[in-house]
């Protein structure tokens, strides 16, 4: 085989190996999930006690799908779901001093994501 042909096999094989997960502007180590794409409408405040850091992203996506992506995809990031919390329409994750929100709603034929980081700072001696 010509040494054409095998990087022209190469590169077809190592396409959809490179397909590219989108993370939020704002929250850059939370991926958005297959479906969805950033609202653009990030928003960020911060005192010295906590910094909480807002996102969303919207698309043709189940929720259940897109919990089920979550659920996959942020523990080995670090992130661990939280017992008890969120509820039919959130989902709460932790890691270290950090809390993730995600919350789904259906607005007509679209879903609609909110994602919420709240970072709370060091205690103090």
């Amino acid at each position: 085989m010509s040494r054409a042909a095998v990087i022209i096999a190469a590169v077809i094989c190592a396409a959809p190996a490179h397909a590219e997960t989108a993370y939020f502007a704002t929250i850059p180590d939370v991926p958005i999930a297959p479906g969805l794409r950033d609202a653009g409408d990030n928003w960020e405040f911060s005192d010295a006690r906590a910094r909480v850091i807002g996102a969303s992203a919207r698309g043709q996506a189940q929720a259940e799908q897109v919990r089920a992506f979550y659920q996959t995809a942020l523990p080995p990031l670090g992130w661990a779901i939280s017992v008890g919390g969120g509820g039919e329409n959130e989902a709460i994750y932790l890691r270290g001093r950090e809390q993730l929100s995600l919350s789904f709603h259906l607005r007509g034929e679209e879903l609609l994501l909110q994602a919420i980081v709240f970072v709370g700072s060091a205690p103090r001696d």
